[in-house]
């Protein structure tokens, strides 16, 4: 894997500026001079899938902000890939890292195209430091981030692997409703890595599903019994997701 670009960094402020505004709440609610200031500090860049950003143990250089793509945090153990959340478009991933000048725990690399906002790590910290305002939308994105792991950790605990299955497919369908079918944004075999089975056994899983109401056909996400596959989840199947609220889209 190769920390390769698909395109050269965009270096226009204006271009940063207007990404920054659109795209990223996190910046758009500060003090003009302060969200300058980091915009100032920036860079935009377009990764190809497969991209590394950076790797377990490295320390911070930049707090990075997802615009669109992608990204996949994981680690290696005994040879194999192991996902522990997926940053989709609006996150900003590892903020806690970035802000307290702590070594990675896990690696990151892209899964699809991905446009990122790069913002030097130390200027962060600097105005984070002067600025409450920063650091409280730092703050709410960590709870956000927080929540959707501790969701992780109680489906590893309380879920069997075929109903954490289901319940990640029925997340994955609701959040792309209304619209077109929808369909997972990655491979079966980073399906099986993020649920916590082995790839081998996922084809036998999801036959189990298509008893209980949800299937697949290729990526796209077919519920023919809502109500089965619900109750086939276990209790409390289907939390509220109160992270959003709180600016994070991670899966």
């Amino acid at each position: 894997m190769h920390r390769l670009m698909a395109s050269e960094p965009i270096a226009d402020t204006e271009s940063r500026l207007a990404a920054a505004n659109g795209e990223v709440p996190i910046l758009s609610t500060l003090p003009a001079a302060v969200r300058q200031r980091l915009i100032d500090a920036s860079r935009l860049e377009r990764f190809a899938p497969r991209a590394e950003l950076f790797r377990d143990g490295e320390l911070p250089r930049h707090l990075h902000i997802m615009l669109s793509g992608l990204v996949d945090l994981s680690c290696s153990y005994r040879g194999q890939e192991y996902t522990a959340m997926m940053m989709a478009a609006g996150d900003v991933f590892m903020p806690a890292a970035a802000l307290y000048a702590e070594p990675y725990l896990i690696s990151a690399s892209t899964l699809a195209p991905s446009r990122i906002l790069m913002i030097d790590a130390e200027v962060v910290r600097r105005e984070a430091r002067d600025c409450s305002d920063l650091a409280l939308s730092l703050a709410r994105v960590m709870a956000g981030q927080w929540r959707v792991a501790l969701k992780i950790i109680l489906d590893l605990k309380c879920r069997s692997p075929s109903q954490r299955l289901a319940a990640f497919l029925l997340r994955l369908h609701d959040g792309a409703q209304p619209g077109p079918p929808a369909e997972i944004p990655f491979s079966k075999r980073q399906l099986a890595s993020r649920i916590g089975m082995q790839p081998e056994t996922l084809s036998r899983t999801l036959q189990t599903l298509a008893g209980n109401g949800l299937h697949l056909r290729g990526r796209q996400i077919i519920i023919t019994d809502r109500a089965a596959a619900e109750e086939f989840c276990g209790p409390d199947p289907y939390p509220p997701a109160s992270e959003y609220e709180l600016g994070v889209h991670a899966l």
